[in-house]
């Protein structure tokens, strides 16, 4: 009968996994995620001062953010003058009213 040998944990005996680097909160995809959702573009600096994405990622993370934008200030525009016609008619019927009413 041959004598059993213990059995070491697999990761006995090999180095231990480098500890990963901590990103700082300002740094963080999250941070300028939110503040793209609550400042827009001026949360561009964010992006550009992130030593972590590369050149072309800040062009593209530009662009899109630029472009939604665009579509946010364009949506809100649309919004606002369907609003303001609502609100015209509205004064105009008041003023149609009391002019029937005298």
């Amino acid at each position: 009968m041959e004598p059993i040998e213990p059995t070491l944990p697999p990761t006995f005996g090999e180095p231990a996994p480098a500890p990963k680097k901590k990103v700082r909160t300002i740094d963080s995809l999250w941070t300028f995620l939110i503040a793209t959702s609550v400042l827009g573009p001026f949360a561009l600096p964010l992006l550009w001062r992130n030593p972590r994405f590369k050149w072309t990622t800040k062009v593209a993370g530009s662009l899109a953010v630029l472009a939604f934008t665009y579509f946010l200030l364009e949506f809100a525009s649309k919004y606002l003058k369907g609003q303001l016609e609502m609100m015209q008619d509205m004064v105009d019927q008041a003023r149609l009213q009391k002019q029937q009413g005298l």
